[in-house]
Order: C-alpha cells, then structure tokens, then sequence
C-alpha cells in the first residue's frame, strides 16, 4: 500500500515515521500553492504524465521508481522481473567473487564480433550466449 503522486508532496518526515511509502517528483514544504479543478473522470481514472491509469491497472513501487501494469498482464510481467531480479542477482554475486559484468557478458567477443558484423547490437549478442535479461 502507497501513494502514487504526480506532483510534490510535503510531510515528508511524517510519511516516513508512519511508513506510508510515497513516489512523487518531490517534496515541496509549503503544499498545494493552488487548486485546479477536478476532471470530469478523476474517481475513474488518473494521469500520470501522459498515461491513464485505471482500476484495471496495478501500480508497483520501490526505490527506482513506479511502474503501471495492465492487471491482466501483471503475472506474466511479475514471472518476468522475477527472471530479472535473479539474473542480476547472480550476476551482482560473481562480481563480489572477482568475476567482471564485462567477462561474465563476453564483451570482448562481442566487440570482435562486432567489428566484422557492424550491425549486431549488444541485446543479439547476449541472446546468443544466453545472456539477455528481459526475455
């Protein structure tokens, strides 16, 4: 449970001490300097910059910020940053060990490779030692 706000917020040491996690673009001690009127759909829906999210959508947060999921996708997406999180984990954990992200990614085959074939991009290469995070 949090408070998502597209804006600034105040009360910061309050939120804190009651553990209400808050992701907003700030803080900003005085408040709201001024009222706007409501839209016509504000207890429907919510703009969040230039997305509308709806009650058929789930927000998620932590330290790096927020995502707006499709509800019908959040499975199939929260499968996938599982993948993710583990992936990096275990990388994080071979560079406490002394292993480097660059060897563990091969990146000098990948300049190698690169240099006779300009057009193969980085997320290629990985796919091809089985190294791409996001699928």
């Amino acid at each position: 449970m949090g408070i998502v706000i597209w804006g600034l917020h105040r009360d910061t040491p309050e939120l804190l001490e009651i553990g209400l996690p808050v992701f907003s673009l700030g803080a900003f001690p005085t408040g709201p300097l001024r009222v706007d009127q409501r839209d016509a759909d504000a207890l429907v829906s919510a703009r969040v910059g230039p997305w509308v999210v709806s009650a058929n959508d789930v927000a998620l947060g932590d330290e790096n910020g927020v995502l707006f999921v499709p509800i019908a996708r959040a499975e199939e997406i929260a499968t996938a940053a599982r993948s993710i999180r583990e992936t990096e984990g275990a990388q994080a954990e071979k560079m406490r060990q002394g292993t480097s992200l660059r060897a563990q990614l091969q990146f000098t085959d990948f300049i190698s490779r690169r240099s006779s074939n300009p057009g193969l991009t980085l997320r290629q290469h990985l796919r091809r030692i089985g190294g791409a995070v996001e699928e």
